[in-house]
């Protein structure tokens, strides 16, 4: 069986697609040595695979300014980031810490750009791109929103760093277009070509799986025999795990589904501060500041969320219509596309009100036309074939090169 080398960018959004296809690969007889950062130790480890770690700050995508999601108003912005923020800082370590190794082929994450071409060069190997949004078939920010001056000079900053690494690597320096585009032989999609928006342009080689649904084998317990003796439908609220911390907006949420008949469950983030408010929470909440997602879809009529697209994926596996308050980065294109076809509610982040949240939850728990184009989209995934399909293709066509 083949040696595997898997490279995913050190984010939550990322590693946790790849979990499923790398536990497959691992039972299927590959043997595989998953680079990550020691944060996901644990979970990588649950897979089966072995890890290597390389040093990066946890909460990189919380606090730097490079990485901390925003919404791109130029896609140089968006590839400025791929290049100092990923490549620059990670390509590096892990070319040192699998120093000498041998692999025979390699995985990367699709945040990571021309990094993975740089690794799969270097190491003169094929490449599988897994990608854990939506396949870009153009960069995010494609619309400009800079002025002349500002996008020359974003410009010579990207290229200036990519030329640097180009000649540290000794390979070709790409265009600044070819640095965010998917390469490799493969390239891995955990959404379904209906989910794709203009999924017409995108060739043979995407190969579209589904969501890697797996169970977190250390998710928390909860109780939802409570729910059933309270009020027989629920609401789940939870904004991700970067930018989570938003007390103003969990206040918004008491205020407008406070009086309500219906159970509401908050995520509110381990690492959130929940105190303050401690004293405000309406008797049909229950605040957690972690619920296990795939359980807690299950018992859901309604998600608020941020239209990450893990979360937005898992909801759609189980039929289950949203509310969506899109952050940053693509969730906004998300959030357009469930709107698009039908199976939930877009909402303004900038100008949200008490109002508009509890219209939007009643006019979704009232009207079945939203479970009923969440049940399309979820039909959609569940036929894609998951995982296991997305080990057998990586591994039949790898046999036969």
């Amino acid at each position: 069986m083949a040696r595997v080398l898997v490279v995913i960018t050190p984010a939550e959004g990322h590693v946790n697609p790849s979990l499923g296809l790398v536990t497959q690969l691992t039972n299927n007889g590959e043997e595989v040595i998953y680079v990550c950062t020691e944060e996901y130790r644990s979970r990588i480890e649950q897979t089966g695979a072995q890890i290597i770690t390389y040093p990066f700050p946890q909460d990189a995508f919380s606090h730097d300014p490079v990485l901390k999601p925003q919404e791109y108003k130029h896609s140089y912005q968006f590839i400025y980031m791929m290049v100092s923020g990923i490549i620059r800082r990670i390509i590096p370590n892990v070319l040192q810490v699998i120093e000498d190794q041998k692999f025979d082929y390699i995985i990367f994450d699709s945040l990571m750009g021309w990094g993975g071409t740089i690794l799969a060069e270097k190491l003169r190997i094929p490449a599988v791109c897994s990608i854990a949004s939506f396949a870009f078939v153009e960069p995010l920010g494609s619309h400009s929103g800079l002025s002349e001056t500002e996008t020359k000079e974003l410009y010579e900053a990207t290229m200036k760093i990519t030329t640097e690494l180009a000649e540290e690597f000794q390979v070709s320096i790409p265009a600044i277009e070819e640095i965010p585009a998917h390469a490799g032989q493969l390239k891995l999609v955990y959404t379904s070509r209906y989910f794709q928006p203009q999924a017409e342009k995108l060739d043979d080689r995407f190969i579209f799986t589904g969501p890697s649904i797996i169970t977190r084998q250390d998710a928390p317990t909860f109780s939802f025999e409570l729910l059933h003796e309270r009020y027989p439908q629920t609401v789940y609220i939870a904004m991700g795990t970067i930018l989570n911390k938003n007390l103003d907006f969990y206040q918004l949420c008491f205020e407008a589904l406070g009086d309500l008949p219906v159970n509401v469950v908050l995520s509110s983030g381990r690492y959130t501060d929940m105190e303050p408010l401690a004293d405000q929470i309406p008797h049909n909440f229950i605040v957690k500041p972690y619920i296990a997602q795939l359980d807690m879809l299950q018992h859901t009529n309604v998600f608020i969320t941020h239209a990450g697209m893990n979360s937005t994926s898992e909801a759609l596996y189980y039929n289950v219509p949203m509310v969506m308050i899109p952050l940053t980065s693509d969730q906004p294109l998300v959030a357009s596309r469930v709107q698009e076809l039908g199976a939930g509610i877009t909402l303004d982040k900038n100008s949200l009100s008490t109002t508009d949240l509890r219209e939007a939850i009643v006019e979704i728990l009232s009207n079945p036309f939203y479970k009923q184009q969440a049940y399309l989209i979820g039909e959609s995934l569940r036929q894609a074939g998951g995982y296991k399909r997305a080990a057998d293709i990586i591994m039949n066509h790898f046999a036969k090169v």
